[in-house]
């Protein structure tokens, strides 16, 4: 495109691209001015609602005449290509000013909506209702002027409307309750819009948000916005007021028009500076996560942040610590787990050791005469056991008699005729063999090795193989699954038999077990497509689509019964959005789980 002459303007660049159309900047060679020329899309010239749709933006754009309100110069066709010459605005939408920045100072954030209730304001005076205003149809100019732009989908009050009465058109988000109930637009609900523009441009949240189309219906009908002093606490009460009344479900409450509200926000827009966008757009620095909230609020001319400052300065000092000293924190953490892993091997082996000496020393205890000997007694059988062992390492039953030539005491020559008994049990010959010893301490003898025989027994219940896992049958009768559609479908683009997913919102749950979890995929296919080629007025476009299956928390697939959804329309496409949501129901059976 870029060089393509379209009557005088001739194409610069590519500007941005939307459902219906795409927009370049050009240059009006007749006035050397720049302009955006607006496009409508190749495959929609066809489309009688469509072309309509592009046609009556120009109309409507040609009626207004505003500085906040972006002009059209002239509609155009050239060859097949429909085209709109239009104001060049230079400068960021609201929706980039927020998500650069975020949350705005109260005074400029009333400034800016005052500014785009003035461009509302002559729209609603020309009986032109807006019907999707939302900070991406908003544009902040380097000067600090704001515009209202694409009236794409805007109505003059008692014209024949171009969508069906059952469609709701627009941006969700920004809807007021009564046009999610399916009631007519209204300069009201224009209103509604603005004060949710306003709630983000104070919070840079959105009052109601929900994972699914049909949850934020019902919080938009039904639930109060979330108190904006909770997200803020720079915002003045009398503001919040402000915005809670243009945001009030019944219409009749709101502002009566959007002078109304303009003059209500008077006292806090007349204290912003001057709106300046280079100030604005600036994003807040991000090397330390800790000081990102009192930055982002550092254009303010009054801050009340000590509170938060005094945490940040309080938990600073520990996470600076940590972030530079780091290494030295990971080998203090080592260190402390390799001494604590030492310990209980050095616990562990002078444990076992002691266990095993004790085994070991139990048949030389029955060397004592009887257990009735003193502590005494005891250690000086330990010491005689020297020249015993002496003994012990040849075979010594040959030379145990010639300890009687030997000059030793009597009372020492009658203490081997007592243990040499216990010392043939004691020596590497099989205790089975059982010497002829008519002692009563030999039973004692035998009771260590019975001893050891009870650490296996110990670890039996170690050893044994884990119970086997009991499963569990559920049956299944005609549950509700609720469904999310992944990617949208249209009848423009389907084709019979293509494939489809879905995705579960809420789990499934027979007999108190989940059979089915959120976030599940759900399978289907396209049934039926028919499109109206020729006579559009009498011929309706259909789009139906069969939803077969369901995945179970074990892998099985459970079949779905009764789920084919259709729908028709009268010379446009038929669309399911994306995120839609559909209800289904499983057929009966067992699920093992």
């Amino acid at each position: 495109m870029k060089g393509r002459l379209i009557h005088h303007y001739r194409i610069e660049s590519l500007l941005g691209e939307g459902g219906m159309g795409t927009v370049y900047r050009a240059i009006d060679t007749h006035l050397e001015r720049p302009v955006a020329v607006k496009m409508l899309h190749t495959h929609l010239v066809n489309q009688v609602s469509f072309m309509e749709r592009f046609r009556n933006e120009a109309l409507i754009l040609a009626r207004l005449n505003h500085p906040n309100i972006a002009v059209v110069y002239n509609f155009l066709q050239d060859s097949s290509d429909y085209f709109m010459a239009m104001e060049y605005v230079e400068g960021d939408s609201l929706e980039t000013l927020i998500r650069k920045g975020g949350a705005l100072p109260p005074a400029i954030a009333a400034e800016i909506t005052r500014q785009g209730l003035e461009g509302l304001a002559h729209a609603h005076r020309k009986g032109i209702l807006h019907r999707d205003i939302k900070p991406a149809n908003l544009m902040i100019t380097p000067e600090g002027a704001i515009k209202l732009m694409d009236f794409g989908i805007a109505r003059v009050t008692g014209e024949q409307r171009l969508t069906q009465a059952n469609r709701i058109v627009g941006t969700l988000e920004y809807m007021a309750p009564e046009l999610v109930q399916g009631e007519s637009p209204s300069p009201a609900s224009d209103i509604y819009a603005m004060g949710i523009l306003l709630y983000e441009l104070l919070s840079g949240k959105l009052p109601f948000a929900s994972r699914t189309d049909y949850a934020l219906m019902q919080a938009i009908i039904r639930e109060k916005p979330i108190p904006l002093r909770k997200l803020n606490t720079q915002i003045p009460k009398e503001l919040e007021a402000i915005v809670l009344k243009a945001l009030d479900k019944n219409p009749a409450k709101r502002f009566a028009d959007a002078k109304e509200f303009q003059k209500a926000l008077l006292p806090f827009s007349s204290q912003a500076p001057a709106l300046d966008l280079a100030k604005l757009s600036a994003s807040p620095p991000t090397t330390d996560i800790l000081e990102m909230q009192p930055i982002r609020w550092s254009v303010m001319p009054e801050t009340k942040l000590a509170v938060s400052s005094q945490k940040a300065a309080a938990t600073k000092p520990v996470a600076d610590w940590l972030t530079n000293n780091w290494q030295t924190a990971l080998a203090a953490t080592l260190l402390v787990v390799a001494l604590l892993f030492i310990g209980l091997i050095i616990f562990d082996r002078t444990t076992e050791p002691t266990g095993l000496v004790a085994n070991q020393l139990m048949p030389i205890k029955p060397k004592q005469k009887s257990k009735q000997e003193s502590v005494s007694e005891i250690q000086q059988t330990v010491a005689v056991s020297e020249p015993r062992q002496a003994h012990i390492e040849p075979p010594t039953e040959k030379q145990i008699p010639s300890e009687g030539d030997t000059p030793t005491p009597a009372p020492t020559e009658k203490k081997p005729k007592a243990t040499t008994p216990r010392r043939v049990v004691e020596t590497p010959v099989s205790p089975k063999t059982n010497v002829p010893v008519d002692k009563p301490s030999q039973p004692r003898l035998v009771e260590t090795p019975t001893e050891q025989k009870t650490e296996p027994e110990r670890s039996e219940p170690v050893t044994n193989p884990p119970k086997p896992v009991t499963h569990k049958s559920i049956a299944i009768r005609r549950l509700a699954v609720n469904l999310a559609l992944i990617d949208g479908l249209s009848s423009a683009v389907a084709r019979e038999g293509q494939s489809i997913r879905f995705r579960v919102t809420e789990p499934v749950i027979s007999n108190g077990e989940v059979v089915v979890a959120a976030g599940a995929f759900a399978y289907g296919e396209v049934s039926r497509v028919k499109q109206a080629e020729n006579d559009v007025f009498r011929k309706k476009n259909l789009l139906e689509f069969r939803i077969h299956s369901v995945e179970a928390v074990n892998g099985q697939r459970l079949p779905l019964r009764s789920a084919t959804i259709s729908d028709e329309a009268k010379g446009q496409p038929v669309v399911f959005r994306s995120g839609q949501t559909f209800e289904v129901r499983t057929g009966d059976g067992v699920i093992t789980l």
